[in-house]
């Protein structure tokens, strides 16, 4: 742990460099001043968790002093020196927000056993307010859970999120894979940079290497002015690259370059720009498969995996469905319904092949139509649970068969509308087509 910083003010020398030489030997990071106006220009350029002000300083006084620190730096602990003349003025200091007072002469252990008190004072402080907004940051993100393997999830993205390696989210679609990116950036020193998500998926080859690294005048037609892209933008901050796993291999030819060197080129421009962004990826599909077919490469990859987040699905944290429910009730517009036990374990024992994203759905769907003040099974319109257990798959039906035949019937459900039948298997309109093409599917 890093040394506590001390600042020290006293007009008496002597003693000033005496409390600091024994300060120093006990451990902490000292600095001195012997008035209240050098103390300001110290704290406006370095922060301190303690500082020790003797009340009484030429110029500018030591209640002044300590009002104006608690306005520069709020969080740090102040302890004042008073003789005994003034310990009605030492009193009045704690009404500022002093930590405690020592009076003169005072005694050399008594001043450090109280410096050290001021300084564990200062630690609690600082992790309960880091856990407070820990806490308040997860319940915006939604997200909650306390299963062991959810758990896992969380405690990894803490211990990374202060780091700038790439990583890799993994998981099922409707998992919150971007809320979970989200946390690594607002959990980090890049919090107040901007986080920039990027669908990989969504856009033709053409537009996402434009939509990505920008464009110069004259770059191609319709190209009027120069134009910053996602990666510009997020400069500072953190760029997420969403369905990592459909992006075209041009662009992930020039992705790699920029993750080797930190540099790029807008499309049309000559002139290499740096920027510096944590890059974080997520993909829904098993990237190893998508390598050996030669979709994706594999340099990208290694490059992009330093650290991999897999993100659990729901039906292997079902004891994570009532704390999501009751979060989802609580934002909406009746957050006074309940559901009622039999729904409750009927959510539970739904396979939610959605994830979170479907229970959501399912939540709102129950509070639209239930009449009462309690929402019931019948309420919620949960889908007649298909999926196959794992034995029953791998007799019957090997995981491609069984792919084609749910994406068939989704399609024939939809009218054989993609852009709807992609929403509803959780996958990218190209994805779809990309399938349909895989599988021979013709409106059959």
């Amino acid at each position: 742990m890093a040394a506590a910083k001390l600042l020290i003010v006293d007009d008496e020398k002597d003693l000033l460099e005496l409390l600091v030489r024994r300060l120093k030997r006990k451990g902490y990071e000292v600095e001195s001043a012997e008035n209240a106006e050098d103390a300001l220009s110290k704290l406006k350029k370095q922060y301190y968790d303690v500082a020790v002000y003797d009340i009484r300083l030429p110029g500018m006084d030591g209640i002044s002093l300590l009002k104006e620190t608690k306005r520069l730096q709020p969080e740090t602990e102040i302890l004042m020196l008073t003789g005994h003349g003034t310990i009605e003025t030492a009193i009045e200091a704690m009404k500022f927000g002093a930590f405690d007072y020592i009076t003169k002469p005072y005694n050399l252990s008594e001043l450090e056993l109280t410096i050290e008190k001021a300084k564990q004072s200062k630690l609690l402080k600082t992790k309960n307010d880091s856990m407070r907004r820990i806490i308040k940051q997860q319940n915006e993100f939604h997200i909650i859970g306390e299963s062991p393997n959810f758990k896992q999830v969380l405690d990894l993205i803490r211990r990374i999120a202060s780091s700038d390696v790439p990583v890799l989210i993994e998981g099922e679609s409707g998992t919150g894979k971007e809320l979970f990116a989200k946390a690594l950036h607002y959990w980090s020193i890049r919090s107040e940079e901007p986080f920039v998500p990027v669908n990989s998926g969504a856009l033709p080859e053409q537009l996402l290497e434009s939509e990505l690294f920008g464009y110069v005048k004259g770059a191609f037609t319709g190209a009027n002015q120069d134009k910053k892209g996602l990666v510009e933008a997020a400069d500072g901050g953190t760029l997420f690259l969403d369905e990592l796993g459909e992006m075209p291999l041009s662009v992930q030819v020039k992705l790699l370059r920029f993750l080797e060197s930190g540099e790029f080129r807008r499309v049309g421009d000559i002139r290499e720009r740096r920027v510096k962004v944590r890059v974080v990826a997520a993909t829904n599909r098993e990237m190893e498969k998508e390598i050996a077919e030669g979709k994706f490469r594999e340099d990208l990859y290694y490059r992009l995996n330093v650290v991999k987040l897999v993100i659990p699905p729901l039906r292997k944290r079902k004891e994570d469905i009532p704390l999501l429910i009751d979060c989802f009730i609580k934002q909406s517009r009746t957050p006074h319904k309940k559901l009622s036990p039999d729904a409750i374990e009927a959510l539970c024992c739904y396979s939610f092949p959605g994830n979170v994203r479907e229970l959501h759905h399912v939540i709102e769907m129950g509070l639209l139509l239930s009449t009462g003040e309690c929402i019931e099974t019948h309420d919620l319109l949960l889908p007649v649970d298909k999926r196959p257990t794992e034995l029953e798959a791998s007799s019957y039906f090997t995981l491609e068969e069984l792919e084609r035949k749910h994406i068939a019937s989704t399609l024939k459900k939809q009218n054989w509308n993609k852009t709807k039948a992609a929403d509803s298997l959780g996958i990218s309109v190209r994805n779809l087509y990309r399938k349909i093409e895989q599988y021979g599917l013709n409106g059959e």
